[in-house]
């Protein structure tokens, strides 16, 4: 070898490396790679990539993750954790899987009417007393003025079922009411006839007007509270609609036709856009309720009737997660 470098690369090279290195690197790339890699890296990259990648994807994961996530996932779970836990975590699953599909409110706002039955058959033990008022705690020689009032209920519950109603439409309030979207709620209570008790309101102020409802007593006349419910919400397409038609299930106005009236109008609110559900409270056993659920489910606009007629608040759950999922599920 020569003992300086040469002022300018030879066309060949020398068959023996020289003794000191060039000053700089050459400008090309060498035509062909060597046959075998080199110990360490050179200094400079090559100025283009080579045409197919020199490494193979290796045929077991490796025991840590990556410092950077691939731009891609996987088709498979890694076998490390990621060294950072995500932002948010995800929902526990529940302990049973529920028997119909959940969904997440989409944020759009939902109104709500609640129709509330306070016809006499709700305390009159089945004895075909109007209740007007609910005037009887004993029982009289009339039977339509007879087995009303329980005693032990406030004056204006008469009966404990009246009362389990209160109490149940209030907690479905509260259901509603935590749902994380725009929601008003407005009340209708109903017997021989329909009455709006309160218009399109807040939770807060829902469950002070339930709270201070009274029995009244008298028949039960369905049709006129789904047009009373349908009145009192807005036409509006930005918003879910829907009537929670608590009852019973009893039928008596108009008395001639007063399950062809009940779907009549159930069938021109559903047409509106307005979604039903009937739930049913019921002073008799679940068994013996096979008219009125046969009725609620042809008005339901799913077919479903929420059954709550062991009056006690154990079956409340069940209600609870399929009134939820029902509004939630709603596409308005």
């Amino acid at each position: 070898p020569t003992l300086q470098p040469s002022a300018s690369p030879t066309k060949m090279p020398t068959t023996s490396p020289t003794l000191q290195p060039s000053a700089s690197p050459s400008k090309t790339p060498t035509g062909m790679p060597s046959r075998q890699p080199s110990k360490s890296p050179t200094y400079m990259p090559s100025l283009s990539p080579s045409k197919t990648p020199s490494n193979r994807p290796t045929t077991s994961p490796s025991k840590e993750p990556t410092a950077k996530p691939s731009e891609a996932p996987t088709d498979q779970p890694t076998n490390a954790p990621s060294r950072k836990p995500s932002r948010t975590p995800t929902p526990p699953p529940t302990n049973i899987p529920t028997s119909e599909r959940t969904c997440s409110t989409d944020g759009k706002p939902f109104q709500v009417c609640l129709a509330i039955n306070m016809s006499g058959s709700l305390c009159n033990g089945r004895t075909g007393a109007l209740c007007i008022g609910c005037p009887q705690i004993m029982p009289s020689s009339d039977a339509e003025e007879s087995y009303c009032r329980d005693m032990g209920v406030s004056y204006s519950s008469c009966c404990n079922n009246f009362a389990t109603v209160k109490a149940l439409t209030s907690v479905i309030v509260n259901w509603l009411g935590d749902l994380p979207a725009g929601k008003s709620f407005s009340v209708v209570e109903f017997a021989s006839d329909a009455r709006v008790v309160s218009g399109l309101s807040s939770t807060a102020q829902t469950l002070a007007t339930i709270g201070q409802l009274t029995f009244s007593g008298g028949l039960d006349n369905h049709a006129s509270a789904i047009q009373m419910c349908q009145q009192t919400l807005s036409s509006s397409s930005l918003e879910k609609r829907v009537i929670v038609l608590i009852t019973d299930g009893e039928t008596g106005v108009p008395d001639h036709v007063a399950e062809g009236a009940t779907e009549a109008a159930a069938y021109f609110a559903k047409a509106d856009g307005i979604f039903i559900i009937p739930v049913l409270v019921s002073p008799d056993p679940p068994d013996t309720n096979e008219g009125a659920t046969t009725l609620l489910s042809r008005i339901s606009s799913d077919g479903q009737v929420f059954d709550f007629t062991d009056n006690n608040m154990s079956s409340a759950r069940q209600v609870q997660e399929q009134l939820l999922n029902h509004v939630s599920c709603l596409r308005g």
